[in-house]
């Protein structure tokens, strides 16, 4: 298994060296599909996506596809899944995202994709591995995006980690997302977690171990009780 969790997608530094060997090859040599399904359902404008996106395709990769999990007959999406080398999890809802996965029937595809090839996941596309998927709903109050994705039910896209990673610690444009509501939301989770600054994320080799974060920011490791039990420093002025 090589599974890359990031908070903010690819950067240079600590994310990029992660990926760079996890990959075992040269970029220009590899293919990768982003999948968009976390951020579709979200109205308004895609400026940031389509920038973020633009930033990935320029790290030089040999193919970049695009796509959705319904964009075409169920066949079709899972031979362009197993014919990059990485599959990219685009952020958004991971409510959303991991119902596509299910709805689709392209979960069991995912399964063997994370066997087989590479998955980095941003933001969305990090969070839907976790036993307490639905647990998140109630200690991140995300009940206003359930009710408005109408899901009667949410879970992850399989249940891989008894651990739940949170993203964007410190972010600028989540200016809620600081360290005392990190520990008020991993007191309420019931469960263990990782907050990750946007410029951490975390290598998981095997869902059984503890994955190793690589990170040039701030991060954030809460045990069970929701404890604080171990922590990289805040930059300089965070």
């Amino acid at each position: 298994m090589r599974m890359l969790l990031t908070s903010n997608g690819i950067h240079e530094g600590p994310t990029l060296d992660a990926l760079r060997g996890l990959l075992g090859k040269p970029i220009a040599e590899a293919r990768t599909v982003v999948l968009l399904d976390a951020m579709l359902p979200f109205p308004g404008d895609k400026t940031v996506m389509l920038r973020n996106i633009e930033q990935y395709r320029a790290l030089g990769w040999a193919e970049v596809d695009v796509l959705t999990l319904f964009s075409g007959p169920r066949s079709l999406v899972e031979s362009r899944l197993r014919a990059a080398d990485v599959v990219f999890g685009y952020g958004g809802s991971n409510h959303w995202l991991a119902h596509a996965w299910r709805e689709s029937g392209l979960a069991p595809v995912l399964r063997e994709v994370l066997d087989e090839q590479v998955y980095v996941g941003t933001s969305a596309g990090s969070m839907v591995f976790s036993s307490l998927h639905e647990a998140a709903v109630e200690a991140l109050d995300d009940h206003e995006e359930v009710e408005l994705l109408q899901l009667d039910s949410v879970g992850p896209v399989f249940p891989l980690f008894d651990w739940f990673v949170v993203t964007h610690l410190g972010a600028p444009y989540f200016p809620h997302a600081t360290d005392e509501w990190a520990a008020a939301t991993a007191a309420r989770l019931g469960g263990p977690a990782w907050f990750l600054s946007d410029g951490s994320a975390l290598v998981v080799r095997d869902p059984a171990a503890e994955p190793e974060v690589v990170s040039d920011g701030h991060w954030l490791r809460f045990d069970a009780s929701g404890a604080l039990i171990e922590a990289a420093p805040a930059p300089i002025g965070g």
